[in-house]
């Protein structure tokens, strides 16, 4: 018996000892070993390459083939900063630009980062109102960058179509070390988070480049399937007012030699510019292209003679797209009703009174136009989050 003692006295003087030298060599090791900084920049690295190794989850690489079913669910741990582009030229266009910039503040609940491309005399503008709104909003970075054509013939390229519109055609070029981006044109308006348009990223298969809306919902009033002379996408072409863009993939693609070579052998035969260039790109690779629904290009088409979008009549409108001077013509009152009540909206301001009333009031105004007609549809997302902001 007492044998059996010692035996076990020694056992627990041992594990005694082992634990006393553990705690030394820790303690040996947290004094001389790598600091508390360097131990979590290793950290910060191990992430950073955890990163790069999932990026297919933030940008739709490396997917399986059936689209929406990710090779591994960990991306969910990490928020992409979503990269928005727009091009201005132009006075008249800023005004529209900053108030696109509003809406995808107010509705945006992750971080931004605007990429702005105008010309110098305009940059003041758009650098004084950020500035001011970050102070209020402080969930979005931006860079302003100039209009730049690296191609030769920068003339030919300015002045195709609208001034500078081609500049978005070049980005891949550009903005180099951006993966991947929202491009929008000026004359578009937010009413629902960007991150969930973001998310179409992640249901393209590992082909797809880019994604847009088809350019109409029937064959009667398309304008590509009635009038165009030159190649187009599918039986509607796509509107490009709205484009989501791997740039990694077009630049890996090459995105501009194609399209300089379709600008040299359709310059003739083109009428849309930059949106006729990538019609005709995809007409030719259809298989790099995803489609999502017209809710997120909204444009008075689809309501001017009756209703041709039904994922808006079942959704809502997600982006308004006020094309042909839409916003700021007699011609589309529900569009402009919808884009005055944006442009007075100030932050800080209760989205309900200052923002949802107003929209209505100048919607029930315009009740005997086909679009107005249609109004719900136009504030049926903004009601939604307003309701949802109450309940939390």
């Amino acid at each position: 018996m007492k044998f059996r003692t010692r035996v076990v006295g020694v056992t627990v003087l041992l594990i005694l000892v082992v634990i006393i030298l553990a705690l030394g060599l820790l303690s040996v090791v947290m004094r001389f070993g790598p600091s508390r900084e360097t131990r979590n920049r290793a950290m910060f690295d191990q992430t950073s390459a955890f990163k790069k190794i999932n990026a297919f989850s933030i940008f739709g690489m490396d997917q399986r083939k059936d689209r929406g079913q990710l090779v591994s669910k960990q991306h969910s741990f990490f928020r992409p900063v979503i990269q928005l582009a727009v091009v201005i030229c132009g006075d008249d266009r800023v005004n529209e630009s900053l108030n696109m910039l509003k809406s995808a503040i107010i509705y945006t609940n992750t971080s931004m980062h605007f990429h702005i491309f105008t010309d110098p005399p305009l940059m003041t503008n758009f650098i004084t109102v950020l500035d001011h709104w970050k102070s209020m909003a402080d969930k979005f970075t931006y860079t302003i960058h100039e209009v730049t054509f690296l191609q030769e013939g920068e003339k030919k390229w300015r002045s195709l179509f609208k001034p500078c519109a081609a500049q978005r055609l070049f980005l891949p070029t550009l903005l180099h070390d951006v993966d991947a981006l929202l491009y929008v044109d000026t004359d578009t308006l937010f009413f629902r988070p960007l991150e969930d348009l973001w998310n179409f990223f992640d249901l393209m298969n590992s082909s797809q480049i880019a994604a847009l809306t088809p350019e109409a919902e029937d064959l009667s009033i398309g304008w590509y399937s009635r009038f165009a002379r030159h190649p187009y996408y599918g039986k509607f072409g796509v509107n490009s007012g709205v484009m989501l863009m791997n740039l990694t993939r077009m630049r890996d693609f090459n995105w501009n030699g194609h399209i300089n070579d379709y600008f040299t052998k359709y310059r003739l035969n083109i009428t849309w510019g930059d949106q006729d260039l990538i019609n005709i790109f995809f007409s030719f690779y259809p298989e790099k292209l995803y489609v999502y629904p017209c809710e997120w290009n909204f444009r008075p088409d689809h309501c001017m003679y009756r209703m041709l979008c039904q994922s808006a009549q079942d959704n809502g409108v997600s982006v308004v797209h006020g094309i042909r001077r839409s916003f700021h013509e007699k011609k589309h009152p529900t569009f402009s009703a919808v884009y005055h009540a944006m442009e007075a909206f100030q932050f800080g301001q209760d989205l309900e009174k200052d923002l949802l009333l107003p929209m209505l009031a100048g919607l029930i105004n315009q009740s005997h136009s086909s679009c107005g007609k249609l109004a719900h549809v136009f504030t049926k997302r903004l009601e939604a989050r307003i309701k949802n902001r109450k309940h939390l």
